[in-house]
């Protein structure tokens, strides 16, 4: 992990996204890339030509003031590289292209999580750019409090995951802090019998040995839980567990399943309570 983007719009949701990835930045030995996207007035009508430029002009000086003062002030205090990029045009399209653009590892992102999604700020923008980015999201929510974690939840659909590439930062990040991770199989309560039941708990005890012998410096258990709704099922073993980061894996979708079925990350982005890792394959 060598560059982690961290987008912001000045607001405290990004504040507390830029405090998460810094102490991510200081354990890696990681640089920051603080972007921020201009919301310019267009010149292409000639009207009022000279007050949209010089509106523009000032929008970008005081952008830029401010990434220059968060800039001083992270690399005086915390001894961690900034870069700062300023780009015109929208959020969700601004971080995709800076992400390719300055090679990141990972994005940090602000989330309003279950503090509600009504304010304009750049957390409701988050569950848009975890559908399309194709490196790992850190969704950090308004209320959260950053706590080295001691405790991380990778919730998977099947077995075959653990041999993608996709969950290596997962075990980057345990490795980093010592983390013990919970691996975490849900099974809809009304829709296995006995025997299937039985069978996930076999295969997932078999998977979670396999993941083992393959990151031997990290803690890791298999939770099999049932329930009638996932995410209500996820939130009440985090809050019985005291886990302190949910990791999700993230598939492409069709246009009609996206219409149809919802992803199951970005509705736990909308009302996590800590963390969210969105890991796209």
């Amino acid at each position: 992990m060598k560059r982690i983007l961290v987008p912001t719009d000045f607001s405290p949701n990004a504040d507390k996204a830029l405090d998460t990835a810094v102490q991510i930045a200081k354990k890696a030995k990681a640089t920051i890339v603080l972007v921020h996207a201009c919301d310019l007035l267009e010149l292409t009508f000639k009207d009022n030509l000279a007050l949209k430029k010089e509106f523009n002009r000032k929008i970008v000086m005081e952008a830029k003031g401010k990434l220059s003062l968060m800039k001083k002030s992270i690399e005086s205090t915390e001894t961690v590289k900034v870069l700062i990029k300023l780009y015109e045009g929208l959020i969700s399209e601004t971080i995709l292209h800076a992400t390719k653009e300055n090679k990141a590892d990972l994005i940090v992102m602000g989330t309003l999580g279950n503090a509600g999604a009504k304010e304009k700020i750049i957390g409701s923008k988050t569950a848009s750019v975890i559908g399309k980015t194709t490196i790992p999201l850190l969704a950090v929510p308004l209320l959260s409090n950053w706590t080295p974690p001691a405790k991380l939840l990778l919730a998977i659909n099947n077995f075959s995951e653990g041999t993608n590439v996709a969950i290596n930062p997962v075990f980057e990040l345990a490795e980093m802090f010592n983390t013990e991770i919970h691996i975490v199989k849900f099974t809809k309560a009304d829709e296995a019998n006995a025997a299937d039941y039985l069978a996930v708990e076999r295969s997932g005890y078999s998977y979670a040995k396999k993941i083992q012998a393959l990151h031997q410096n990290v803690a890791i258990n298999f939770i099999h839980l049932d329930g009638d709704k996932f995410e209500k099922t996820i939130e009440k073993y985090i809050t019985k567990n005291k886990i302190d980061v949910v990791a999700m894996i993230t598939h492409k979708r069709t246009f009609l399943k996206s219409i149809f079925n919802r992803s199951m990350t970005k509705k736990m982005s909308y009302h996590t309570s800590i963390p969210l890792l969105a890991l796209p394959v």
